[in-house]
């Protein structure tokens, strides 16, 4: 008998709304620049709402408020990673009045994304302030992810290794155009870190068949499956292929042993969606 998978939990999933949201990536013109709703991610799962955790696209704490509403609302939303700036003074206090605001609605605060951009300083990331945002985040008992370039990532594993209480989630691997010298380097750096984890996210529909197949091959051997988490990156995604197609690549990817942690048991745990 032929077993039956559970749908993948999706940790990499953005929804938008054009009239409340700046999405200044976004230029006027863009292909994506128009609204994203959780009924279109239903529409382009088969007409089913997978189990979700949503993404921060704005630079603004407000979507965060807006972004937990919408999972108080949505048994399928089963977190948030969401926007606050980790550089803030304040950030402890911004961090206690949202995980309040999540619990006073149901919903799930899992962690905090603060990119000005994808980032390819390296030194940026062991800025003390940021070091000191990301201490914050780790106390609050919230993720951090991290959103980079190649060149960053030896950034990151000295931060990891300067707040080794914090978890760390790579985005996208890093965004490698393939599986050169500097990304291995860098992500080899970053596995010795316990507290990092890799998102098998935003490169599945647009890397070359090889190169995808190197660029998995190094993240499993370099973190196990327990450290892999998938996401879909819809709708930025759409840009290349379906969300059907992402799962689908994805899930060919990787060996069949390694498929209860990167669809589910890795986001559980890394988001601590159990507690």
């Amino acid at each position: 008998m032929t077993e039956t998978r559970p749908p993948p939990l999706d940790a990499h999933v953005h929804v938008w709304n054009t009239r409340r949201r700046r999405l200044p990536w976004l230029p006027s013109g863009h292909p994506l620049r128009r609204d994203y709703s959780l009924t279109d991610l239903a529409e382009a799962s088969g007409g089913e709402l997978p189990q979700t955790i949503l993404v921060q696209a704005d630079a603004d704490p407000a979507e965060v408020i807006e972004l937990l509403d919408l999972a108080a609302a949505t048994p399928a939303v089963l977190g948030v990673v969401g926007w606050l700036d980790l550089l803030a003074d304040d950030l402890a206090d911004q961090l206690a009045v949202v995980v309040k605001h999540a619990e006073n609605g149901g919903a799930r605060l899992v962690g905090i994304r603060c990119p000005p951009a994808d980032q390819t300083d390296p030194n940026a990331l062991t800025d003390p302030a940021l070091v000191r945002g990301v201490r914050a985040v780790a106390e609050a008992g919230l993720a951090v992810d991290l959103l980079l370039r190649p060149a960053a990532l030896i950034g990151a594993a000295r931060l990891a290794a300067a707040v080794p209480e914090a978890t760390l989630v790579l985005d996208h691997l890093g965004n490698p155009a393939t599986a050169d010298n500097s990304w291995v380097t860098g992500m080899r750096a970053l596995a010795e870190a316990p507290g990092v984890a890799v998102k098998l996210s935003g490169v599945t529909g647009h890397l070359p068949a090889q190169d995808a197949v190197d660029v998995f091959g190094v993240a499993l051997d370099l973190f196990g499956s327990d450290r892999l988490l998938f996401g879909s990156d819809w709708p930025v995604c759409t840009l290349r292929t379906t969300r059907a197609e992402t799962v689908r690549r994805t899930t060919a990817l990787l060996p069949v042993a390694a498929h209860n942690d990167v669809f589910r048991g890795t986001a559980q745990r890394v988001y601590r969606l159990g507690r």
